[in-house]
């Protein structure tokens, strides 16, 4: 044990008189405080399809649903032409998700027989079904609320206190009843055992980049394993072989990382407790040396080994959840991202 230690602490010293660690440090202090002052620009609103069977009654849900686009929204809210076409959009994730509003809905919800009344199709393609959900029942609500006041208006406005107390029953049984919330769902191509907790947004830019920049100096570092320092290792047995490649991978990354940890704790504490922080990110520091020891592995040459790594950065910010969890409209995305250093960790917050 004393060997390795005595190794870490010199592999640690020659990396604190190498310039290039302090490079990496300026670049991710400056990285991480260029995207804590930027303004990322939201994506397109997304679309929901409404196939509107109940006439009028419809009509006036969806006035209610209709933004003007000068004035943004999260969600556009359009007519579907028929039920086999919703279903189509949805399932091949084009719309985030539809809703049908059968016949007679008036005469259902006068009668209070509103269980299973209203179908909303979604699919795994978008995790943004049960917010639009909220978004309709409130605009549904306020139909019928208005409707309640005007079939009662003329027998109990005579009598203040009445008018309250008949409104806060009507209110109490529509946010308690199990009928007024019983939609009929229809999951369309489900991912096996999918959940809301799986398909949450896990994206983060500054712990994101942080995170790829981290990510990219362990596999950079890894590239010594090519040139003189390699034949040291190559002249070692397996295991010392391993360790000691561990060991210098994370004195390459270590005072960077330091410098990183601290920026995210500066710049976006956010939610995360300082221990909960530390620990994943030690475990994710971890996971990455012990990564690029093996991924450096599968090539000869330095002049094959760079390019991967290149391509790698881009893969990186392009697919982990630094700037926009793609997972959320592609599931299949996080088990493949999953072994990436930098969404491993995303994903562990």
């Amino acid at each position: 044990m004393s060997v390795y230690v005595s190794r870490f602490l010199l592999f640690l010293k020659a990396r604190l008189k190498n310039p290039f660690t302090y490079i990496w440090i300026v670049l991710i202090a400056f990285s991480l405080f260029l995207i804590s002052q930027s303004v990322i620009p939201l994506s397109e609103p997304s679309e929901v399809l409404i196939l509107n069977e109940a006439g009028e009654y419809g009509e006036r849900v969806m006035e209610l649903l209709e933004v003007n686009p000068e004035y943004g929204g999260a969600y556009v809210f359009k007519e579907a032409e028929d039920e086999e076409s919703l279903r189509t959009l949805v399932r091949k994730g084009q719309v985030a998700c539809g809703f049908i509003f059968p016949e007679g809905m008036e005469e259902r919800i006068a009668s209070e027989d509103t269980k299973r009344m209203i179908v909303m199709v979604t699919s795994t393609f978008s995790a943004k079904g049960p917010a639009v959900r909220e978004t309709v029942f409130a605009a549904l609500y306020r139909v019928m609320n208005a409707d309640i006041i005007e079939r009662t208006e003329p027998d109990l406005f005579e009598d203040p206190e009445l008018v309250r107390d008949h409104i806060r029953e009507k209110y109490d049984y529509l946010v308690n009843s199990d009928e007024v919330f019983g939609l009929e769902y229809e999951v369309v191509e489900t991912a096996p055992d999918a959940s809301t907790d799986f398909l949450k947004d896990s994206s983060d830019p500054i712990r994101g980049c942080a995170a790829v920049l981290i990510f990219i100096l362990c596999l950079y570092s890894a590239s010594s394993y090519f040139g003189k320092a390699g034949r040291f290792f190559k002249a070692l047995g397996r295991k010392e072989k391993a360790v000691s490649l561990f060991l210098y991978e994370l004195s390459s990354v270590l005072i960077p990382a330091v410098c990183g940890f601290v920026m995210i704790r500066i710049l976006h504490p956010a939610e995360v407790s300082v221990l909960k922080d530390a620990v994943v990110y030690i475990i994710y520091i971890a996971f990455s040396c012990i990564w690029s020891g093996i991924f450096v592995h599968f090539f000869r040459k330095t002049e094959h080994y760079l390019p991967a790594v290149s391509v790698l950065m881009f893969v990186c910010f392009a697919i982990c959840p630094v700037f926009f969890d793609i997972a959320g409209y592609f599931p299949v995305i996080r088990y493949i991202t999953s072994f990436l250093p930098p969404a491993f960790y995303l994903y562990m917050l």
